[in-house]
């Protein structure tokens, strides 16, 4: 397996040896059934294979980094790139059940794009990632929803102007709303003063469309950018989403190649389809 293992993971080889401890420890208590789909992109080959335990099924991949010509390495502990995050939160999203038929992208997703962007750099296989956005003034087919955006930014800064806390919860998602009440019944005034203001003081500027997702760019005072997510209710209110911890589209709009255009003078425009 060592000889088989990417050059530069196979260094540390304390991390090796207990990665290929819980490799030889896991094939004992599971089974792999097939391997219904493989992915070139990036340097990498990532074989998404599917395998069952006595509690469960479920899509895992394997990888491997391109090492020249037609030779492979394996990532016992696979990598981090945005790309590669993408690719398997896509293929067997989380708490899906497993599917072997994932869905791809139409002809009509592929028109509506406006930008393009290369997440990772890569000689082999380089993949893009296609995005539908507009400055959140701008006229045409995204007006309908920046307008929403806007109604919606604009109604949470009015409840937080005259303090009303559970108008502005009522705009967020349950959880990240409940989190939030919690935060203002203990914190210090001065601290509260301060997201208040924060909040109130931030203009948005720019929207990408990638529904279920909204992504929402914003300034703020200090004219520092920042990302806020939003997502529809059943009752189609737009409700601010962002979480508590990391997730796959913080790799891809708050750092990056992305994140770099949003701080631009023309936001975006190096990744606008010409």
């Amino acid at each position: 397996m060592l000889k088989l293992t990417d050059t530069a993971q196979a260094r540390d080889s304390a991390q090796f040896d207990r990665q290929a401890d819980a490799f030889f420890e896991q094939f004992q208590s599971i089974q792999l059934l097939a391997v219904p789909r493989a992915y070139e992109f990036d340097g990498l080959v990532a074989f998404l294979g599917k395998f069952q335990s006595t509690r469960q099924t479920a899509f895992v991949p394997l990888v491997f980094a391109h090492d020249g010509e037609d030779t492979f390495r394996f990532l016992p502990s696979r990598t981090n790139k945005a790309s590669f995050r993408i690719v398997t939160d896509w293929f067997a999203p989380s708490g899906a059940a497993p599917t072997e038929t994932p869905s791809y992208c139409t002809d009509a997703d592929i028109k509506r794009a406006t930008h393009r962007v290369s997440l990772v750099p890569s000689t082999w296989r380089p993949s893009a990632l296609l995005l539908t956005g507009a400055p959140l003034d701008a006229r045409g087919p995204l007006s309908a929803v920046t307008a929403r955006v806007k109604a919606t930014i604009d109604r949470m800064k009015a409840a937080l102007r005259v303090g009303d806390v559970d108008a502005f919860a009522n705009d967020m998602t349950p959880e990240g709303g409940g989190r939030l009440k919690q935060w203002f019944a203990t914190a210090p005034q001065n601290e509260r003063d301060h997201y208040k203001t924060a909040f109130v003081e931030q203009q948005p500027f720019f929207v990408f469309d990638e529904s279920p997702l909204l992504v929402v760019y914003v300034r703020t005072a200090q004219r520092d950018v920042q990302v806020l997510y939003f997502t529809v209710a059943p009752d189609k209110r737009l409700l601010w989403t962002n979480a508590s911890h990391l997730t796959t589209s913080d790799g891809v709009f708050k750092q990056g190649p992305l994140f770099a255009a949003a701080g631009s003078t023309k936001p975006f425009s190096s990744l606008a389809i010409k």
